[in-house]
């Protein structure tokens, strides 16, 4: 097996993308959108944009569902990649905004969760979540 095919440089490559710029500006614009999404969706609108909205909507959980997939496969260590709040966090959004809903208090807990999803820049931001986590110590117990 040639070096550029063995696992370990597979993960590499995984580790490489999930860090570069280029990936965090996709994941933070995407982010950006959901939050247009959500803001857009507080006001009364004609039906195909309601239906254009939703299926975005829709795309964009799914994008961020590949996301988790993906960072979870770049993790160096698997068991611990839920030990990192952040990550447990992301993963908790993600996975309660595919959750399909019926009622109006659910309504209310899915879009909060969606809301959720704006508070991920913390965690793809490493300079949010170094203040944040600062903030956190901080604060006397």
């Amino acid at each position: 097996m040639s070096p550029e095919m063995s696992p370990v440089a597979g993960f590499n490559q995984l580790r490489r993308i999930e860090t570069s710029t280029l990936f965090q500006g996709v994941v933070i614009g995407i982010i950006i959108l959901s939050a247009l999404t959500i803001g857009a969706k507080t006001y009364e609108l004609p039906p195909l944009v309601e239906q254009s909205l939703s299926v975005m909507d829709t795309a964009i959980t799914l994008f961020f569902l590949v996301e988790i997939l993906f960072r979870f496969a770049a993790s160096p260590v698997k068991r611990r990649f839920f030990l990192d709040g952040w990550n447990l966090f992301d993963t908790l959004v993600v996975v309660g905004s595919l959750i399909p809903l019926d009622n109006s208090e659910a309504v209310l807990l899915g879009r909060l969760l969606r809301v959720f999803r704006v508070l991920r820049l913390v965690s793809v931001v490493p300079e949010l979540r170094f203040l944040i986590n600062s903030l956190l110590k901080a604060i006397p117990r």
